[in-house]
């Protein structure tokens, strides 16, 4: 099959989307490393239409390239380029690049009074990977599938109707899952819930990546699958309105969350790749350069974001302007970095996880 150039575009805007998405973090009640000392709740209804699909259209993407990249390399190559392209910039990010996040992090909130020199060595104790947690699981994703391709036997026929609905079903249960049971860790162990869910989208990204079928038809449906996602994310938000006022006893106070929120997820990832497929199918420079930008650029974002954060929130600037200053120094700063300091040199090139 041809490159498929619009999920390349998906997963640079996806990735790009980040960091306008981790600045409202700073200023809604949901758990972050820093909060605005002026929160925005009216921020929360925006960001509720984002999160059930922005990493879930990221793992399917991972899923996808993998199995275009499995099929060239075979297990074994493959599996050796996950190591030798994740592995690296995974412990870059953890020992290096989050370390000043810790260390804001730690001063903001009074843990600590020690110089940032003095502090790293006893943050080196215990690195993070924080933002980093995609990549940790990608990895053994990455290696997994490479077993099981080596192992496998023959591939079984999936009716497409089920390839169209039954990720949307997997969303939900999982969501519940990860709700009551076994709760998001991002730790890699006992995060079972979110493996659940993370890896079956990978899954079935590797699943579809050959269906022409799959894409042909959410490509000719892509105004049905927006119509749909309309009414779910409607529902979405309506559902929220009715927690907030404490309308839904339990269990449906997070079940009907959890339900509402994998269909909606699953509508809105099957249109916007729709939508792709129509506008985004062609290569162009903007895209090859993007394309390799965007891994040092989701490794560095974090980091700079919160340290802006930090320093620029004493200041107390008009809130509109404040937002819009820790995007664009946020985005200048990490791009900057990738281009005079990683971009160029080899050394840096392998150990942010590039060719």
């Amino acid at each position: 099959m041809t490159r498929k150039y619009q999920l390349d575009w998906l997963r640079v805007l996806a990735f790009a989307l980040l960091i306008p998405f981790h600045v409202g973090m700073l200023y809604v009640s949901w758990a972050y490393p820093l909060k605005s000392p002026r929160l925005i709740p009216g921020l929360e209804w925006g960001m509720l239409l984002l999160t059930p699909w922005r990493m879930a259209l990221v793992f399917v993407i991972s899923g996808v390239a993998s199995r275009h990249l499995i099929g060239k390399l075979g297990a074994g190559r493959f599996a050796a380029d996950r190591l030798r392209r994740l592995l690296p910039v995974i412990l870059v990010g953890m020992l290096v690049i989050n370390a000043p996040q810790s260390w804001v992090e730690a001063v903001a909130h009074g843990t600590t009074h020690l110089g940032f020199l003095d502090y790293w060595p006893s943050y080196l104790k215990k690195p993070r990977w924080d933002h980093l947690w995609f990549l940790a699981y990608l990895l053994p994703y990455g290696l997994l599938f490479a077993l099981a391709w080596k192992l496998r036997a023959k591939t079984p026929s999936v009716a497409l109707a089920w390839l169209l609905l039954a990720p949307a079903v997997w969303l939900a249960a999982t969501g519940m899952l990860a709700d009551k049971v076994w709760p998001r860790t991002d730790a890699l162990v006992n995060d079972w819930g979110q493996h659940l869910k993370w890896l079956g989208l990978f899954g079935f990204g590797a699943a579809v990546a050959m269906r022409a079928d799959f894409w042909d038809w959410i490509l000719r449906r892509r105004r049905l699958l927006l119509a749909v996602a309309i009414v779910l994310g409607t529902a979405l938000l309506a559902d929220h309105a009715l927690w907030l006022r404490g309308a839904l006893k339990p269990p449906l106070d997070w079940t009907s969350y959890d339900i509402l929120s994998g269909l909606f997820g699953w509508a809105a990832l099957l249109a916007i790749c729709g939508y792709a497929a129509r506008y985004l199918n062609r290569p162009s420079a903007l895209l090859s350069y993007a394309n390799t930008a965007i891994l040092p650029v989701y490794v560095l974002h974090q980091p700079i974001l919160i340290a802006a954060a930090w320093l620029l929130f004493p200041h107390a600037l008009p809130l509109p302007l404040e937002a819009a200053l820790l995007a664009a120094v946020t985005a200048i700063l990490s791009v900057g970095i990738y281009h005079l300091m990683i971009r160029p040199f080899g050394v840096m090139r392998l150990l942010f996880g590039l060719k």
